[in-house]
């Protein structure tokens, strides 16, 4: 699971939670939160999609939607999956004569991100078809081949889908809570001031 975790000066919102009604204020808070986590979702899957070399489509199945805010909770939320995507289908990928030759992770980087199994064949197994490996000299056991997960994607600390995630999250959340606050304060009938410009 992936909560939004940011950093904000609270002393604008202290000053804004003594004149705002408390729903009023948690309201905002909660639209605020909502907003960003979703454009920030957003951003993640792209960069989920890309560095395991797939398009999105692929990867949709394998992110939830976002869990809102509620009144008693304000966090926002959304898990990324152990889906499995067969390494086919990663963009440039093939198997021939010298084996398989694919890429993902292709920007966090590592070793999948120039991938070459010299011994990797097609399984056509139960109507579709699969890269696979034998891990010794024996017919079997056998093993698959796969793209990168979202699990892994927003799993890892420097994987790039979550660097990106919690960079957006935070750019998204740094200007959309004033707005949401503002907007609130002239529901309410009360003057706005905004928050003061650290240089961050």
């Amino acid at each position: 699971m992936s909560l939004l975790n940011v950093n904000l000066d609270t002393s604008k919102m202290e000053a804004w939670a003594e004149v705002l009604s408390a729903r009023g204020f948690r309201n905002a808070i909660r639209r605020a939160v909502d907003k960003s986590a979703s454009a920030a979702r957003k951003v993640a899957l792209d960069i989920i999609a890309k560095d395991a070399g797939v398009s999105v489509a692929r990867i949709k199945p394998g992110v939830t939607k976002l869990r809102r805010t509620t009144q008693t909770d304000l966090s926002a939320s959304f898990t990324a999956n152990k889906l499995r995507v067969g390494i086919l289908n990663t963009k440039g990928a093939n198997v021939g004569a010298g084996g398989l030759r694919a890429s993902t992770f292709r920007l966090t980087g590592g070793g999948s991100a120039s991938l070459q199994i010299k011994n990797a064949f097609l399984v056509h197994a139960n109507g579709g078809t699969f890269v696979a490996f034998r891990r010794g000299k024996d017919r079997l056991p056998i093993k698959g081949i796969y793209a990168e997960m979202p699990s892994t994607a927003m799993g890892q600390d420097n994987a790039a889908a979550r660097v990106a995630w919690q960079k957006e999250a935070n750019a998204q959340l740094a200007q959309r809570l004033p707005q949401e606050i503002q907007k609130q304060l002239l529901a309410e009938g009360l003057p706005y001031s905004p928050p003061a410009d650290t240089g961050d």
